[in-house]
């Protein structure tokens, strides 16, 4: 699976976009099967010449 990062301060501090929940406590990342749609859906963030503020990691829950 495949999360979009963004980062908020053009250094180190990076949060992931998040699904739309009923609750605002129950955060969980937006994720994607495949690398070519996270890209593009990650396309609306990516600022011309700030494009490393945007990323796509490959993701691994850490609840199993």
């Amino acid at each position: 699976m495949y999360a979009i990062m963004i980062c908020l301060d053009g250094k180190d501090d990076w949060i992931f976009v998040t699904e739309k929940t009923e609750n605002c406590w129950d955060i969980r990342p937006l994720l994607f099967e495949d690398v070519e749609t996270a890209l593009e859906y990650s396309e609306p963030w990516v600022t011309p010449g700030k494009e490393e503020n945007v990323k796509v990691v490959k993701y691994e829950s850490q609840l199993r």
